[in-house]
């Protein structure tokens, strides 16, 4: 008797672990899973939470400055400052609070010391969000108190310039620690033309004394011959 030979289409299937088969155990194939948004979400809620601490730590210091602890107001907003460097809301509050406790000091060199490193939260503040116009308006307020002299007020002036040259503000609301509800004005558009105004007026206070600086370096003399008239809008 000579030797069957065997034929090839009877091999035993082998599966393929490097492809997996679609079809289940039940022979109903598997549908194909929805597209996920795992990377988004967390993303998001990274953000939300960071947020929200922030706000937290803003309004515990500002506790403590109204409860009259100013060291334990400072002390907070630096740790919260160091914990959350990139966060423009924070830098900002930190100025607001140093400019709080500027005031109430006595000593001239430690208020002074107080309003330069509120200036240069604000600029943080300012670095971080270019386009808050409500950040800019609060910078050149603090350049604008601590200028006493051409060079300073020059300062402001470019600052408001800047500030009134931003094509797509943010909504002041946006950038503070009250909820929109809260505002008087209901619109963000009504909120941007009041920083707006207040920057129109501050960069003319900046031009006036800019201009008053410039006579008393010319030696005094002029001063009592030259007085500038506030335009009228």
């Amino acid at each position: 008797m000579g030797r069957r030979k065997r034929n090839p289409t009877q091999r035993p299937a082998i599966a393929d672990a490097s492809s997996p088969s679609p079809v289940a155990y039940d022979g109903a194939q598997r549908p194909a899973p929805p597209p996920s948004d795992h990377k988004e979400r967390p993303a998001a809620a990274a953000v939300a939470e960071v947020d929200a601490a922030v706000k937290v730590e803003c309004e515990r210091a500002l506790t403590a400055l109204r409860r009259g602890n100013h060291k334990k107001a400072l002390r907070l907003m630096r740790d919260a400052c160091v914990q959350h460097e990139s966060s423009p809301l924070l830098h900002r509050v930190h100025g607001t609070i140093l400019v709080k406790v500027a005031a109430l000091l006595d000593d001239p060199n430690a208020k002074l010391r107080h309003l330069r490193a509120a200036i240069d939260s604000a600029r943080r503040a300012v670095a971080l969000s270019p386009s808050s116009i409500e950040f800019a308006h609060f910078y050149a307020n603090l350049l604008y108190e601590a200028a006493t002299d051409g060079r300073g007020y020059d300062e402001v002036l470019q600052e408001c310039e800047r500030a009134l040259s931003i094509s797509d503000p943010i909504d002041p609301a946006r950038e503070s620690l009250q909820d929109e509800a809260h505002h008087k004005l209901s619109t963000p558009e009504a909120r941007i033309d009041q920083v707006r105004q207040e920057l129109r007026a501050l960069n003319h206070k900046s031009n006036i004394a800019s201009i008053s600086s410039w006579m008393k370096n010319l030696g005094g003399a002029g001063e009592e011959k030259f007085r500038v008239i506030p335009m009228r809008h």
